[in-house]
């Protein structure tokens, strides 16, 4: 059984993938793109992260493809679509990464409120500028958080221990054990303090925070999006952020990745890091390890662990 690995993958769950077959690592390769769509025509499992894409013009090419392991949650770099009309198993690692996501997040709220990234870079460069990074506390402030699942909820529990009061915003939850209040996206944005974004990438979600909505933020709030680049306007929300509207925003996802506007980042209060949310050593071998325990439980008949 050919295995081709298309991304960068922890040593011990290369080591678990080659029990199950031949593996055929193609991610250190610098042309990446040909040797996946070479590879790919043979191969019966296909192993991806984030950085690689299967549309369909790619998945064509994979005449004996039966299983499609994606190490991490999104799968929006996939045509699920064209998979199941050829019989393909999708399966992801949905809670692998949430603790390093909600981790990083949590810090990218905190690097806004204080001004950290700017003045760690001042004092670097010979300067003393305590004026020059006034922040604000989180204590009783509300955060705001768009979409309550897992990640979302960890991240409740996390910032109630700063005494942040907790909203959130969910369609898709009518029951929840905690303090927190469920209330409608448009009430959130406008009352919010901080705004943290835990989506997954759908056309249901595409734009969910438009420039209409994005200007319904309260004015010097944080925003902080960690989920699926695409669900936010970023041209809109630099302009919000230029204008001193908006006092702070994280990123970790973009659009586009690489982003293309990192120039107009500068000189403004927004933490932008490159997609590293899973980007842990306990998040990608547990992630690896996922995948490969739901590779196995695929062969032996049990689609439980499909898309």
């Amino acid at each position: 059984m050919k295995i081709l690995i298309c991304d960068q993958l922890n040593e011990k769950v290369f080591d678990e993938l080659k029990k199950l077959g031949e593996c055929f690592d193609v991610s250190s390769s610098k042309s990446k793109d040909k040797e996946i769509t070479k590879n790919i025509v043979d191969s019966e499992i296909v192993v991806i992260r984030s950085g690689t894409v299967l549309n369909k013009e790619v998945l064509e090419l994979g005449k004996n493809i039966k299983i499609i392991a994606r190490c991490g949650v999104g799968v929006d770099n996939i045509d699920l679509d064209f998979a199941k009309q050829q019989e393909i198993a999708v399966t992801n690692a949905p809670s692998a990464n949430i603790i390093s996501v909600v981790e990083l997040t949590a810090s990218l709220i905190l690097n806004s409120a204080r001004k950290i990234p700017q003045a760690d870079q001042s004092l670097k460069n010979g300067k003393w500028e305590r004026a020059s990074f006034m922040g604000i506390e989180l204590f009783g402030k509300q955060l705001g958080i768009v979409g309550f699942g897992k990640a979302g909820k960890l991240l409740a529990e996390r910032m109630m221990s700063f005494g942040m009061k907790i909203v959130f915003y969910d369609p898709y939850i009518n029951d929840w054990d905690g303090s927190e209040q469920s209330t409608d996206l448009d009430t959130l944005l406008s009352t919010s303090d901080v705004i943290s974004v835990h989506v997954i990438k759908t056309e249901e979600t595409k734009n969910l925070l438009s420039k209409d909505k994005l200007d319904l933020m309260k004015k010097g709030s944080i925003i902080v999006n960690t989920s699926r680049g695409g669900v936010l306007d970023e041209d809109h929300l630099i302009e919000l952020l230029s204008s001193e509207y908006l006092y702070g925003a994280g990123l970790d996802v973009y659009e586009n990745e690489p982003p293309s506007n990192t120039e107009q980042f500068r000189n403004l209060n927004i933490t932008s890091t490159p997609h590293i949310g899973a980007s842990t050593k306990e998040a990608q071998l547990k992630a690896g390890l996922d995948t490969v325990e739901n590779i196995k439980k695929i062969l032996s008949g049990d689609y439980s662990v499909t898309l």
